[in-house]
């Protein structure tokens, strides 16, 4: 029996070690992993990343776009671990990467704070750097529940998210958005209306639902200027009339790791009004 548990001990201790191996030729294929990847620490094992990706503080070969990664480049590459994201990545193409033998790991989708934490910390033990997830996660979190605390002396208030304008898109109930309403105090007024993620919606929907606060990403090459000037015409809207139009980097507002989530819930927090 002793000898039948140290087997089965040793067993358990190699299959963690396979699992946390020690890569050093990373693929990312999506800005969000590559912006996990660096939180981490991990940067000179990372050798290819897409055109959308910060570059970080080493070389990298870019292998290509979100959407249409360069598969011969990747192959060329040879790395022993390609991470992809559930949302963002064609699962096309990365069946087409695991059929080529390659290791892959997909990150699952986050649709909130806590998923956004659970899933960080998972990426965190296929690396070998649970310790570091843990720790970041452990800041984050300690300043998001500050930021919540301080949110509760003020009164709510109503969010329309311009996702896009060219047409003009929104974020819906499961979007990950929802996440700085949650801890600012404020309420997406297509939460509950909208099941979808993201989907695009009428003006005439938006004037009658007449939101406080409009949030916008600086999509479609729009900045501050031009999104406000495109809301003019509509005074109407409370959010309009009280000049409470706010724009915030699309790299921010969909950054994905719980670093970025903290500092960009802080930014709404403190300057919505």
């Amino acid at each position: 029996m002793k000898k039948f548990l140290l087997i089965v001990i040793s067993i358990l201790m190699f299959s963690s070690m396979v699992y946390a191996k020690a890569y050093t030729r990373i693929i990312s294929l999506a800005p969000s992993i590559t912006k996990s990847l660096y939180e981490l620490g991990i940067d000179k094992e990372l050798l290819g990343i897409t055109s959308f990706c910060p570059k970080g503080k080493s070389q990298k070969e870019i292998i290509g776009t979100l959407i249409e990664p360069d598969l011969e480049k990747i192959i060329s590459l040879k790395p022993d671990l390609i991470i992809a994201a559930k949302e963002g990545n064609s699962k096309v193409m990365v069946e087409k990467l695991q059929r080529a033998g390659f290791d892959i790991y997909t990150m699952e989708m986050s649709q909130g704070f806590e998923e956004l934490c659970k899933n960080f910390e998972a990426l965190g033990k296929v690396l070998g750097k649970e310790k570091e997830a843990g720790n970041i996660i452990k800041k984050a979190q300690s300043q998001i529940d500050e930021i919540y605390k301080a949110a509760q002396n003020r009164q709510i208030q109503t969010v329309f998210w311009e996702i896009g304008d060219k047409p003009l898109y929104t974020a819906g109930g499961k979007s990950f958005l929802n996440g700085y309403n949650k801890y600012s105090n404020t309420k997406n007024i297509y939460d509950g209306v909208l099941n979808a993620r993201y989907s695009p919606i009428d003006i005439e929907d938006v004037l009658m639902r007449n939101p406080d606060i409009i949030i916008a990403a600086d999509m479609d090459g729009n900045d501050a200027a031009q999104i406000r000037s495109s809301w003019a015409k509509y005074s109407s809207i409370k959010a309009v009339k009280n000049k409470k139009i706010y724009v915030f980097s699309a790299d921010d507002l969909f950054g994905l790791t719980p670093t970025i989530f903290a500092e960009t819930l802080k930014k709404i927090f403190n300057t919505i009004q």
